[in-house]
């Protein structure tokens, strides 16, 4: 089983627990207010596991991942301490079933919250040095693609190559002439992870039909280091 069909076992064992946690609250008429920031915990905690593995899913979380940890930090710690004074107070002979509430307490923070929040630390780290971090990616991405594959006259093909990257952007046309568009030294441009190139406004460059070769180098490279190649209609 691959790490993303493992993860998505975990989550989804977490989520059953965390249902039937939240549909306790409930029943004691805890309040829709501790019930509604329960939720959002667990669904923060799930999305935290999930981008931790998919690189797709951190794109989306993105900066969210910073009010969304913090309120999973102080969520959790309040309802751990809150637990333990509860407990403490208590002057009544612990039964069985507190007992085994307790142990369930420490099993789930130790077992489900915590390698979420240390999942949501690493996306933090990630946003203030992005990919300096052993991320697992169960789907690795190509480090350049283009998209759309077919393309014609008025749409737009978009360029999504990994960093760092060249800074010398070439298209090859059907009858095999180069055509630079963006020359050696744009420094800018390496730092571009999603580049647009709109074939209206490119006329000279998408002028016959056929399949054009799009690539990324660096001025020590021989041949480029990153190509792809699409199929054009005019």
């Amino acid at each position: 089983m691959g790490i993303w069909n493992s993860t998505l076992v975990y989550v989804g064992a977490r989520t059953l627990l965390a249902g039937a946690m939240i549909a306790l609250l409930l029943r004691r008429r805890v309040g829709a207010f501790y019930a509604g920031g329960q939720v959002v915990s667990d669904l923060s905690c799930a999305a935290f596991l999930l981008a931790y593995v998919n690189p797709a899913i951190r794109d989306d979380i993105g900066v969210l991942v910073i009010p969304l940890l913090l309120f999973v930090l102080y969520w959790e710690a309040t309802r751990f301490f809150e637990n333990r004074h509860i407990a403490g107070m208590s002057e009544e002979e612990e039964t069985l079933l507190d007992s085994g509430l307790r142990v369930y307490g420490m099993a789930w923070t130790w077992g489900f919250v915590l390698p979420a929040v240390l999942s949501g630390v690493f996306l933090m780290f990630d946003l203030v040095a992005p990919n300096e971090w052993p991320f697992p990616n169960p789907n690795p991405k190509p480090p350049f693609a283009c998209s759309p594959q077919r393309l014609r006259f008025g749409d737009k093909l978009t360029l999504d190559m990994s960093m760092p990257h060249g800074s010398q952007l070439t298209v090859f046309t059907p009858r095999g002439q180069a055509v630079v568009l963006i020359p050696y030294g744009a420094k800018k441009f390496q730092e571009v992870a999603h580049f647009t190139l709109a074939t209206d406004t490119l006329g000279h460059v998408f002028a016959d039909s056929g399949v054009y070769a799009i690539t990324v180098s660096t001025e020590a490279e021989f041949s480029a280091s990153l190509m792809c190649r699409v199929r054009y209609r005019s």
